[in-house]
């Protein structure tokens, strides 16, 4: 046998690496069908999310919003129990009215969705996220709702109570909108079509189209005898 051949197996060991493959087959088949059950439930969720998310409210079906009411009622209240009732001043507490104030509704649910984030990863491994979740997160929002005074009235009254003098509504494509864009804008170009066929050139000899003629004899190609005769502009198009 020549020197670098690999020598052939015995039978005891070709079997033995055939009875080791054979035993790993049921463990790839469980492991493949682990696999295409993730693969399938993460196509289901992410079939089903509208566009925009999970929390984008316009965005979600009664069924979703009525489950996402329910979730930010939890993470409301604990939040108000577990970190900011222990505060001495009540101008940083929320509201039990809360979920009357549709700006406050907004920021607590991306509040919520931030500390999903930083506390449901399925991490062993030390980070900021919890120390940036508070930081950058937490205290910054609830800093916006005490400037903004969103739950002052509230507080004080111990009742939800109605802003003194609602905000001005925006109407979406009003009249002068619309006209501003149409002044500012140019507006898209249509979609090209066919082109339509230019004038057939013609031989300046005879006055025949350039495809009857022979360019380099000069004679006139005639059709066999019969056939129709050709479109001249299809034949035009054929010729270049």
């Amino acid at each position: 046998m020549s020197q670098g051949t690999p020598e052939p197996l015995e039978d005891d060991e070709q079997y033995d690496g055939l009875e080791e493959l054979l035993a790993g087959i049921p463990e790839l088949i469980r492991r493949l069908g682990e696999t295409e059950e993730t693969v399938a439930a993460l196509v289901e969720e992410l079939a089903n999310y509208p566009a925009g998310g999970p929390w984008l409210w316009e965005g979600l079906e009664p069924g979703a919003q009525r489950a996402l009411w329910i979730e930010l009622d939890a993470f409301v209240t604990w939040l108000q129990n577990r970190i900011l009732s222990h505060h001495a001043s009540k101008e940083g507490w929320i509201a039990p009215c809360w979920y009357k104030h549709p700006d406050a509704v907004e920021q607590l649910t991306a509040l919520m969705v931030a500390h999903k984030a930083s506390y449901h990863p399925k991490s062993k491994g030390p980070s900021h996220a919890l120390v940036d979740w508070f930081q950058r997160c937490l205290w910054p929002t609830m800093d916006t709702l005490k400037q903004r005074q969103t739950f002052k009235q509230c507080l004080q009254k111990r009742e939800h109570e109605e802003p003194y003098a609602p905000g001005m509504n925006l109407v979406a494509n009003d009249k002068d909108f619309t006209a501003f864009v149409d002044a500012t804008v140019p507006e898209a170009p249509a979609a090209a079509g066919p082109k339509a066929p230019g004038p057939v050139p013609e031989d300046p000899e005879t006055g025949l189209p350039q495809w009857m003629v022979d360019p380099g004899t000069g004679e006139i190609i005639e059709p066999p005898a019969g056939d129709e005769p050709p479109d001249p502009e299809a034949e035009y198009a054929r010729h270049g």
